[in-house]
């Protein structure tokens, strides 16, 4: 019988062509998985927990920046970042409202918020970095007003430098992201911005957060703070004289100065000016460049120059630019020489005035020459013949040697970004027998240029008994804790020249400005030292503008220990003075004498000094005339006061100046016994232009006490009133105390080196 079904030969085949089938159909499948399990299994890993979970990343608050006394100059205040869940924002309504709450609240543009809400895939987007606490506390009560939902804050941190342009260029400042753009805070930027932290939250299916305990929390590690060398009240001393020569010197290019410890290589202050307000970097605040801003008409180019003037406010001067030194620099030609002792105390030089050194005349300062002149005198004098005439004994090669060993040829190593250091004469060309040129004007600080960092190390290590220190702005690193991470101590580069040499120099330096070109930066009850220079900027001359000069000025004190060592740089003088002794020598006089009693060093007067030292008035009120004798003659400050009484009372009613004035020793002060001081003002007389002497008389019989600031001890003739307080015809009341600037314009020229 036949069969009616398949024979079991094609059913083998069916079941083996279903197998074939089945396997061929399966194969892309296992492929797929054997590559998403095996192969991209990383991938697809964390995409699983990009979707089961949240990761916040927790920001680290910034280190503390302190001064050397612990006083905040730069911290992190906290400052919320705002953001929104756009998957969580169901509707275009809903959008609509979390838009217009934000771009209202937080002023911005509407269209811009609205479209960073429709990205439904996102569970977080950034709105706005860092706004403010009023931002803040507005946002959240509209949040609650409104009902709002799908906004989040973030706790983050806000640099912020609570004295404003203050030591802006040392310290620098921070971007939105908090990290260090310039200065300390980007030389340290590894020490301050800490280790961030993490926040991971499990996530439902519906991508919300899960309940606490599915969170786990790393905590950030907080930023190391940094203590400066910086001492808040120097560097405000510095800044506000330094601005004061700036302006009142009509310096084109800026003016920089430094206080500096040249036995420990501590950076007490360094400035420059003009600068910029620290929390608000991007904005330019000096007059006088937003001037030469609005003068660009060309909008493309306007937006160049408003970015020029950025930069260069930002610019360290001080450890960025080069200069000439000019007579500064005459201090190393002078150690130089005694130090390899082709000079001594009894050397003397002929200047009759200029030097032919090989094909040219090389002329001094001063034309008709300064006949014969000893070695101190040679400083004091600033003689350019003598110095060409030290130098060439010194040699070629010596001379060069000694410059790489002051630290003139390289860095200083300060802690700072973007230090430069200047350039010298090739070495070939220089240490060449033949090329007398380069070493006659060299010696006395032209036609090569360092910066002011490394001039002030270089003749630091003169004063210091020859010791070249490495300067420093960090003291040290600490925790939060006070616990130190790390402490800078002094270090000695190298030792350049002996103490015999050194205290020669102090020597000469002490009568550079008893007597010489440095009088005006005397200080009444201190021994200071010092040295002018005004060199020429000979790359920079042209025929429309003319010449161009730096005016400078070294100062150190107290010579009876040197320790505190200021460089004033200011650099093209426009106004009637060009000298560093009419200009800088002053402004450096001025930061001394307000420094040096507050860093705890105490004056010593001599007899002259002590006519004239400004003294406290004290409280006479309620006095009878017996107690205020008493009281003033054997009180040492007020016993040269010399009293005028007014009335028969039985006890005082009236003074004159008041109570807590600063006032010369010597004044003539008015005693009311039962009657009131006139109480009509007065007018302030014009006294620019004339002697202590004649200035006090006119500022007496006007009925004001005059307080005299700069050379009134020197007592020559040349010293004359530069400027007064109040102008002339202003209205003051009877008794007012009156500032009267006194310097030697004529009496200490120096002229300009070369």
């Amino acid at each position: 019988m036949a069969r009616n079904g398949p024979s079991n030969m094609i059913l083998k085949r069916i079941i083996k062509c279903m197998f074939a089938c089945l396997i061929l159909g399966f194969l892309p499948l296992v492929c797929a998985l054997v590559k998403i399990q095996l192969v991209d299994y990383k991938l697809y890993q964390s995409k699983a927990i990009e979707q089961q979970t949240k990761d916040s990343i927790v920001t680290p608050k910034r280190g503390v920046i302190y001064d050397r006394n612990m006083n905040e100059i730069a911290v992190s205040a906290s400052a919320d970042t705002v953001a929104i869940s756009p998957a969580d924002i169901e509707t275009p309504e809903e959008a609509a409202i979390v838009a217009k709450a934000l771009s209202e609240t937080l002023n911005l543009d509407y269209e811009n918020v609205y479209k960073k809400t429709e990205n439904k895939k996102l569970h977080y987007q950034v709105i706005k970095k860092k706004i403010t606490l009023e931002e803040s506390t507005a946002l959240r009560e509209r949040i609650k007003a409104d009902k709002i939902s799908g906004i989040q804050f973030i706790e983050d941190t806000k640099r912020y430098y609570p004295y404003g342009n203050f030591a802006s260029q040392v310290i620098g400042f921070c971007g939105d992201d908090n990290s260090g753009l310039s200065g300390i805070e980007m030389k340290y930027e590894d020490v301050l911005k800490g280790m961030p932290g993490r926040m991971i939250a499990a996530k439902n299916a519906k991508g919300t957060a899960m309940p606490f305990k599915y969170e786990k929390y790393y905590d950030a590690r907080n930023g190391y703070n940094i203590v400066l060398t910086i001492d808040e009240t120097v560097q405000q001393v510095l800044e506000n004289h330094l601005e004061t020569a700036v302006i009142d010197g009509q310096i084109e290019n800026r003016g920089a100065g430094i206080v500096y410890n040249i036995k420990t290589g501590e950076i007490l202050a360094m400035a420059t000016y003009g600068d910029f307000d620290l929390n608000a970097p991007f904005e330019v605040v000096d007059p006088k460049a937003l001037e030469r801003i609005e003068a660009v008409e060309d909008e493309e180019e306007r937006k160049k120059a408003r970015s020029n003037e950025l930069q260069a406010s930002w610019r360290n001067k001080f450890i960025s630019d080069a200069y000439e030194p000019g007579s500064v620099f005459k201090i190393l030609t002078v150690a130089m020489g005694y130090e390899e002792g082709v000079v001594n105390e009894n050397s003397s030089f002929n200047c009759p005035g200029g030097l032919q050194v090989a094909d040219r005349m090389i002329h001094c300062w001063k034309r008709a020459g300064h006949g014969e002149v000893s070695l101190s005198q040679a400083l004091e004098k600033s003689c350019n013949c003598a110095l060409m005439n030290i130098a060439s004994r010194v040699g070629n090669s010596k001379f060069y040697d000694y410059c790489e060993n002051f630290g003139l040829l390289d860095k200083t190593g300060v802690d700072l970004i973007g230090e430069a250091k200047g350039y010298f004469f090739p070495e070939n060309d220089f240490k060449n027998v033949n090329n007398k040129v380069s070493l006659a004007v060299a010696s006395f600080g032209q036609t090569f240029k360092v910066t002011p960092m490394q001039m002030v190390c270089a003749v630091g290590a003169v004063v210091n008994d020859g010791k070249l220190m490495k300067p420093h702005l960090v003291k040290e690193i600490i925790d939060d804790n006070g616990i130190v991470i790390q402490k800078n101590e002094p270090e000695e580069v190298r030792q350049v020249i002996s103490e015999t040499t050194s205290d020669f120099i102090n020597k000469s330096l002490e009568e550079t400005v008893a007597t010489g070109t440095g009088k005006n930066a005397r200080v009444s009850g201190y021994r200071v030292g010092g040295k002018t220079g005004t060199s020429e900027k000979v790359d920079e001359y042209s025929e429309e503008e003319g010449k161009k000069y730096i005016a400078s000025f070294f100062g150190v004190a107290p010579m009876e220990d040197p320790e505190i060592a200021i460089l004033i740089m200011l650099d093209t003088p426009r106004g009637i003075y060009l000298e560093g002794s009419q200009l800088a020598a002053p402004a450096a006089g001025k930061v001394l004498e307000e420094i040096l009693p507050h860093l705890g060093y105490k004056p010593t007067y001599t007899a002259d000094d002590l006519m004239g030292v400004e003294v406290t008035m004290p409280n006479l009120l309620g006095g009878t005339m017996e107690s205020i004798n008493k009281k003033l003659s054997t009180n040492r400050d007020y016993s040269s006061f010399i009293i005028k009484t007014v009335g028969s009372g039985d006890v005082c009613t009236d003074q004159l100046p008041a109570e807590g004035s600063k006032i010369p020793n010597n004044s003539t002060i008015v005693v009311y016994m039962g009657e009131k001081a006139d109480s009509e003002q007065v007018k302030m007389p014009n006294v620019i232009g004339t002697t202590p002497e004649a200035a006090n008389k006119l500022i007496t019989n006007a009925g004001l006490y005059m307080r005299a600031q700069g050379a009134v001890s020197v007592g020559t003739s040349t010293v004359t009133a530069t400027k007064q307080e109040y102008p002339e015809g202003t209205m003051l009341s009877p008794g007012t105390v009156v500032t009267v600037d006194f310097y030697d314009i004529k009496g200490v020229s120096e002229g300009v080196s070369g």
